[in-house]
């Protein structure tokens, strides 16, 4: 029911069959209603045109951007990757597409800014899926066609031959049937001479089918062969085209689409921050030291890996040891219990690891890696925020998605260290050399291994724990061959005890060291005297030279220094009471 309105008259209009009588109001007559319906089919005609241009407008307002990462904050586990990007947008309401982003980035925190005359409406993450593209149909050249041609009729042929063979395999099956159904042939003969004349002649027919039917299988499988190899040349010659024009199956792209508005035409500037996982760093350490005279170098790296689908290719590169989270409330922080560190207070090596130090390692690589080192941590700025240190890398690193370790040089220390040789004679006669690094908390390290190298040579790996509240380092540098140390026992002396049958045993020692270095050195010798186990054994102390005697462990401690070139000796001993008529233990 359609229903007009004109000179305060209502006309309700609908369709009547031919002969139907109609009334219409004062003034009105089928020709207003005409005229009504031509409005509205010009009105629609109109409005298509017009929905057609909006749908090509917004088509035209999304921008696809060229863009790739150039800045990438590095967490210890995640990434915020950085991309900027100019462009050029007319009026109104424009979408801005970053296309290849990388699939792992977190949805919930994609960030945009930008520089022009326009306003940030949305920023949104978006899966777009690929236009799948219908396959060329092209004509065949003529030469593959006539192929084509002759191999169909080749095959026909050559079905025709399998069927006839086919055909005489039947033959000899029924013949061998036959044969084998005779009653004659199954031994209802008169007379043994029958009966082996007819068991000759059936040996020779089934002699005689068997080889046919061998020969028939043979032919069968060379024609099948020959089948299998035209059909395949065939299904290649009829897919000449797709093999010419193969179809590229497009993997989906991963977008951030930022949409802005702007009054006018403008030009702009529009940079996105997403994070991202399957990326990180991890701290490490080359600690080198030449001689007592020069400080110690402590080079700090950074493995970075990452695969999270996108290349960073010459970005600048910043570390940060924050652990960003993903939520946005408050933590909650424990209480924070105090005790002993009960492991070693330094990050020295093992005596285990010293022994078994890889020896010199090749100078040309090593120099050459440590030079890179040097260059490139001098392009390093230290940021320390609230919460956590961040290291700015002027220089550019490419850092392909592939997973693997990547290294890349931090900064680099020169460390104020102090020298001791360790010396424990029963143990060995060579020296192990420790350096002590003071004031080195102020460097804002973190726990890591650390390779430790001593003139030019591997010595071996440690672990620096930073959470160690202690003033001093101690690195133990490997053994020094040219600080030697003999330890001699001297003739013991014996003699009774006034009361009872025990004895009274001095045993003696002679320490000699030798240092055979060109600067003077820092000695720490250590040796022991045994504790007593029983009340009935009595250990005295006779003469120590200096040393440091700690009772509850018996061990003994010198502090000396020796000059280049130089010796010096050292003699203790201590006396041993004991019950002659028991057995001691050796000492």
């Amino acid at each position: 029911m359609i229903t007009h309105t004109a000179n305060n008259a209502t006309v309700n209009s609908s369709y009547s069959p031919p002969g139907d009588t109609r009334i219409y109001g004062k003034n009105q007559g089928p020709h207003l209603i005409f005229r009504n319906h031509k409005k509205k089919a010009m009105k629609a005609l109109i409005l298509i045109p017009v929905l057609f241009l909006a749908t090509v407008v917004c088509a035209e307002n999304e921008l696809k951007l060229n863009s790739k990462p150039k800045k990438v904050t590095v967490f210890m586990n995640s990434a915020q990757v950085t991309r900027s990007a100019p462009f050029a947008a007319e009026a109104g309401i424009s979408e801005l597409v970053f296309d290849g982003v990388s699939p792992y980035l977190d949805t919930r925190n994609i960030q945009a800014s930008g520089k022009g005359d326009f306003i940030i409406l949305d920023v949104q993450y978006r899966l777009k899926q690929p236009v799948l593209k219908e396959p060329q149909t092209e004509e065949m050249p003529a030469k593959i066609v006539r192929s084509i041609e002759l191999l169909e009729d080749s095959l026909v042929m050559l079905n025709f031959e399998i069927d006839d063979l086919n055909g005489k395999k039947d033959n000899l099956l029924l013949e061998k049937k036959t044969l084998l159904g005779n009653k004659f042939m199954q031994g209802s003969a008169d007379t043994i001479p029958d009966l082996k004349m007819a068991m000759e002649y059936l040996r020779k027919q089934l002699n005689d089918i068997n080889n046919q039917w061998s020969a028939l299988k043979k032919q069968e499988y060379q024609l099948l062969s020959k089948k299998s190899k035209m059909e395949t040349r065939l299904n290649d010659l009829k897919n000449y085209n797709a093999q010419q024009n193969p179809v590229v199956y497009e993997q989906p792209s991963h977008q951030i689409v930022v949409t802005i508005q702007a009054k006018a035409a403008v030009s702009g500037t529009i940079t996105v921050n997403y994070n991202v996982q399957n990326a990180g760093w991890s701290p490490m350490y080359d600690i080198r030291a030449s001689s007592a005279s020069q400080p110690v170098k402590l080079v700090q790296k950074a493995n970075v890996y990452q695969n999270t689908g996108e290349d960073w290719k010459d970005v600048k590169i910043t570390l940060s040891t924050i652990t960003p989270s993903s939520g946005m409330s408050k933590p909650y922080l424990p209480v924070y219990y105090l005790g002993y560190n009960y492991y070693r207070a330094q990050g020295s090596v093992s005596e285990s690891k010293m022994m078994s130090a890889a020896g010199p390692v090749s100078s040309k690589v090593r120099s050459e890696e440590e030079l890179d080192a040097v260059s490139a941590a001098q392009f390093t700025q230290t940021i320390q925020t609230l919460t956590s240190a961040e290291y700015e890398i002027d220089l550019s690193y490419t850092i392909p998605s592939d997973g693997k370790p990547h290294m890349i040089a931090i900064k680099e220390h020169n460390l104020k260290a102090d020298f001791v040789y360790y010396l424990m004679p029963e143990m060995s006669k060579h020296a192990w050399l420790v350096a002590k690094i003071t004031d080195w908390n102020n460097l804002d390290l973190l726990s890591a291994s650390a390779s430790i190298y001593f003139d030019g040579t591997f010595v071996g790996t440690t672990s620096l724990n930073t959470g160690i509240f202690s003033d001093t380092l101690e690195l133990a540098l490997g053994n020094d061959r040219s600080v030697v140390i003999e330890r001699k026992r001297e003739k013991d002396e014996q003699r009774n005890a006034l009361i009872g049958s025990n004895i009274i045993k001095t045993v003696s020692y002679t320490l000699s060291v030798k240092n055979n270095r060109y600067n003077d050195v820092n000695l720490v010798i250590e040796d022991r005297m045994p504790v007593s186990g029983s009340a009935e054994i009595k250990v005295e102390k006779v003469n120590l030279s200096g040393a440091e005697h700690n009772e509850d462990t018996g061990m003994l401690t010198w502090k000396t220094r020796v000059s280049a070139g130089q010796s010096k000796t050292i003699r203790f001993s201590y006396s041993v009471e004991y019950d002659k008529n028991k057995p001691l233990a050796a000492m």
